[in-house]
């Protein structure tokens, strides 16, 4: 959404007040594997969206692939000469695709919601609620974790997968509903970005991943005050508290938040993260738990919580 809500704002800025525009292109990709063919990309549709300067590495052939290509197709003058004088042959590639028989956990793997949902009624019928989710969408989950820390899948692939494996909990949520029975919720998190930081994809992949373990996800957004983290805690009698930071300017406010957070209730466990943190400050401000990535959330939560999520 981000991508094509800054290529209507590139557009209007043009149309509207007529003025120049400039563009970091590479943010674009962040998180993704071949950031090259998504930036080249990128770059050719903000191009065409009116965009006057890009701010890209000279150096890279594939952008500069895509600026001599897009010149030649907007019949800019002396163009066609150019391109001719750098480009030789170019090879396609075919791309080939086939569609197998799945299983619950390789539909997970895939992000084939539908696919899961389907599984999963159909597991109902000679299952319990709770033996699927501990059976087969948590190890599902796991293998897809496991796999994205060997590097083996990106994070586009991680979110997908969990979004998946959401449609499978889904299922089992509304069937126990219908039966009268308890949540199957094991253990409330908060989750928040710090007061002054307005980025908050790192603690909405926490959130999405949690989730889809089986936990109860209060997320009170980004730029939050350090009173609402703490009363909340307080009033929800929290046990855990994922804190996320990716601005150095503010980093003086998570630590801030979590002084507080120990004043009032000391045996709060806290997990940190983001871009500019490491291990070493985050025990420098007295959290518990450092993620270097999403998976950790989990981790942590297993044994903040054990129970049904005992190994």
């Amino acid at each position: 959404e981000s991508a094509m809500e800054t290529l209507k704002a590139i557009s209007m800025i043009k149309e509207e007040l007529g003025v120049k525009t400039a563009l970091g292109v590479s943010n674009i990709s962040f998180g993704l594997p071949g950031r090259e063919l998504i930036n080249q990309s990128f770059l050719t549709m903000a191009m065409y969206a009116g965009l006057d300067l890009a701010i890209i590495n000279p150096n890279s052939k594939s952008m500069m692939d895509a600026v001599r290509a897009y010149k030649v197709l907007n019949n800019q003058e002396h163009a066609t000469d150019d391109f001719i004088k750098v480009y030789g042959d170019i090879k396609e590639e075919r791309i080939v695709t086939s569609a197998d028989e799945y299983d619950i956990s390789t539909a997970i793997s895939k992000g084939l919601d539908r696919v899961v949902r389907e599984k999963v009624v159909k597991l109902l019928d000679t299952m319990e609620e709770l033996e699927i989710v501990d059976k087969e969408l948590i190890p599902a989950l796991d293998k897809v974790g496991e796999d994205y820390e060997a590097g083996r899948i990106f994070l586009p692939q991680l979110i997908k997968s969990a979004s998946s494996a959401q449609a499978g909990f889904e299922v089992i949520k509304n069937s126990i509903s219908q039966k009268g029975r308890d949540s199957i919720s094991k253990g409330d998190i908060i989750v928040a970005t710090v007061k002054g930081d307005v980025h908050d994809i790192g603690k909405n992949i926490a959130k999405v991943i949690l989730e889809n373990y089986g936990y109860n996800v209060i997320d009170l957004g980004k730029d939050v005050e350090i009173e609402d983290v703490v009363n909340t805690a307080i009033e929800k009698n929290i046990k855990l508290v994922g804190l996320s930071a990716l601005m150095t300017t503010t980093l003086d406010n998570m630590k801030e938040t979590i002084i507080r957070l120990r004043k009032e209730i000391p045996d709060v466990t806290i997990m940190v993260g983001g871009a500019v943190l490491t291990e070493e400050y985050s025990k420098e401000i007295d959290a518990n738990f450092y993620l270097k990535d999403a998976k950790v959330n989990v981790e942590v939560a297993r044994q903040i919580f054990g129970g049904l999520d005992d190994k």
